[in-house]
């Protein structure tokens, strides 16, 4: 068994456990050990990407949105461009990502969350000594887990781990991604 399909294993079953987790929970509960801020509305992420895409290692940017769809479920749209050069090519990735993120209970400070994703993501190679150029759209998903630090009252500190699972050329890539930015909240 590879370390990919042990981080993807680990991350169904994180995904599972919080999802139980929050079925056994009663509204009124959960509704006094929430605070104010958490979860009550819409939240806007931004920050620094790194991405391990096979043997290149790619800096860029996340950009990510997120609306409550349940008191722990939101529905999340992910845009990454992640950009570096490998073997004399220029490389550029640009990722589009949508699906549900599965929140834990709030802490005091810290609110773990576990999402599976699916979209795409859109590659371009140049080769500037040859003057040659291929892009190519690879489809798939992306397993993570993340937390957000509450540093004020709409503002957070985002941690993100994912495993971008693509499907293109007749195979798989299976590469991860780190995240560290700002979540602002939004609420009423």
């Amino acid at each position: 068994m590879g370390p990919g399909s042990r981080l993807a294993r680990s991350t169904f079953v994180l995904l599972g456990s919080l999802a139980f987790a929050r079925a056994g929970e009663s509204a009124p509960a959960h509704r006094a050990a929430r605070p104010a801020s958490a979860a009550a509305g819409a939240d806007l992420s931004f920050g620094y990407s790194y991405l391990r895409a096979g043997e290149a290692s790619l800096n860029g940017w996340t950009l990510t949105g997120s609306v409550p769809v349940r008191p722990s479920v939101r529905l999340v749209a992910d845009l990454g461009g992640h950009y570096g050069s490998f073997a004399g090519a220029s490389l550029r990735q640009i990722s589009f990502l949508t699906g549900p993120r599965l929140m834990a209970p709030a802490g005091r400070r810290l609110r773990p969350f576990g999402q599976a994703l699916v979209g795409g993501s859109h590659t371009t190679s140049k080769f500037e000594a040859a003057s040659l150029s291929a892009s190519e759209t690879a489809w798939g998903g992306a397993l993570g887990i993340g937390t957000d630090y509450r540093v004020a009252r709409r503002w957070a500190l985002r941690g993100q781990a994912d495993y971008l699972l693509l499907h293109s050329g007749g195979g798989w890539d299976a590469d991860p991604r780190l995240s560290l930015g700002a979540a602002y909240h939004f609420g009423r």
